[in-house]
């Protein structure tokens, strides 16, 4: 979990953004895409869900950018500000844990892959199923 919070705060620092949320915002971008078992998948598999996660990867950082921009229009002493902010903080590191899970089951796949070359019966990852991808 530890080194999960750490991807997580990382990820956040890339993106450069506070995650505070906006009704602008929409909704938290979720993972639409199963990462391929890699000991199975092909290289054309693999290579789909590297973009496919590069897409989801772009979504998260645009939506934490958005959130960032909402909190620095956002006014600073009213209490309900207060306690909106913290629920769009748990909004967004929840975003962003999400997106670490995903990149950790995608890398995961890419060793799978390169230690047995892969394979042509694709199936997803067990890492892939999105009751796994559950912040923690």
């Amino acid at each position: 979990m530890t080194r999960t919070l750490t991807i997580a705060a990382g990820i956040l620092l890339c993106a450069g953004a506070a995650p505070w949320a906006h009704a602008d915002c929409g909704p938290a971008p979720q993972p639409e895409f199963a990462i391929p078992d890699g000991s199975h998948a092909s290289q054309d598999e693999m290579s789909a869900a590297r973009d496919n996660l590069s897409e989801y990867s772009a979504q998260v950082a645009a939506y934490a950018s958005c959130l960032d921009a909402a909190q620095a229009d956002s006014p600073r002493a009213d209490s309900g500000t207060q306690r909106r902010r913290g629920e769009y903080l748990e909004l967004g590191s929840a975003a962003l844990l999400r997106l670490a899970s995903v990149v950790s089951c995608f890398s995961r796949q890419v060793q799978a892959f390169q230690a047995t070359g892969g394979g042509n019966d694709a199936r997803p990852a067990q890492c892939s199923r999105r009751e796994e991808r559950r912040s923690p």
